[in-house]
């Protein structure tokens, strides 16, 4: 059933154009990540992520939205992302509060025992925000396939890991080793165009290279250089995201309705679901 749901992800962005908006959104957003720190200062850091946080969950609610209405036309697009907003950003805001609130939680002691407690807190807590990142990975493909509160959607998004534990590691090794194969060919390529630009970096030796400092990068490849690196981020960031939200939908509809998965509740006169 994983394998169905990569082959049915892959028809859907072959059938359905308006798939591929939130990998458009997302590349661009990508570029102006990597262009705005360089041109515009760190200012225009912290108001570029935020618009992230609240485009988003737009982006998200307007692909699960047509996938799961099996009707893929930008007004239904748009009417999902307006519907489904809320019930994707509030609950991801509660992920994210509780994420912050468990690592102070477990920052201060640590830190009041000393240097040697310190010392090995970095890991403990990455393993804690992967922990949390894991199990509530699909709070918002919950909170539109079965139309749940803030807190269902994270307590299904739970369940949902828990019941199918092999075919959600199956997934995630999937979307890595696509993240890891499409980054190495970003880099291959951009490493290929900018081969001109980058060859006095050959010629120097381990000493010198570890001494070489990002603005020095920036001053060897110039604004050209900068703009096909961003160019190429950004391809690989519209190919990622695109894939990365249909496979998902994909995914979670497959075995959200798989046998053994026993949920309550009704259909309406539309033979839409809806859950007790």
């Amino acid at each position: 059933m994983t394998l169905e749901s990569l082959t049915n992800a892959a028809e859907l962005l072959r059938r359905y154009p308006i798939l591929w908006s939130v990998g458009l959104v997302m590349g661009a957003l990508a570029v102006l990540n990597l262009v705005i720190p360089v041109y515009g200062g760190t200012f225009y850091v912290e108001p570029l992520a935020l618009l992230q946080v609240f485009v988003i969950p737009f982006l998200a609610g307007g692909v699960y939205g047509t996938v799961r209405a099996e009707t893929f036309s930008v007004g239904e697009f748009l009417q999902s992302g307006r519907t489904y907003y809320f019930r994707i950003l509030l609950p991801a805001l509660v992920i994210f509060f509780a994420a912050i609130l468990t690592v102070l939680l477990l920052a201060i002691p640590l830190a009041l025992l000393g240097a040697g407690a310190a010392a090995g807190m970095a890991p403990l807590l990455f393993g804690v925000l992967v922990s949390i990142a894991f199990f509530t990975f699909f709070y918002d493909t919950v909170a539109v396939f079965e139309e749940t509160n803030v807190f269902e959607s994270i307590r299904r998004s739970i369940e949902f890991v828990m019941n199918n534990l092999g075919s959600v590691l199956i997934f995630y090794l999937v979307n890595i080793v696509v993240l890891i194969v499409l980054g190495f060919a970003g880099l291959v390529t951009m490493s290929a165009l900018l081969v001109d630009k980058l060859e006095p970096l050959t010629h120097m030796n381990p000493t010198e290279l570890q001494a070489v400092m990002p603005q020095d990068i920036l001053a060897l490849i110039g604004t050209e250089g900068v703009w096909i690196t961003a160019a190429v981020y950004a391809i690989v960031m519209v190919l990622f995201s695109a894939f990365l939200y249909a496979y998902k939908a994909s995914f979670f509809r497959n075995h959200a309705d798989a046998p053994g998965v026993q949920q309550q509740g009704e259909y309406d006169e539309k033979g839409r679901w809806y859950k007790y």
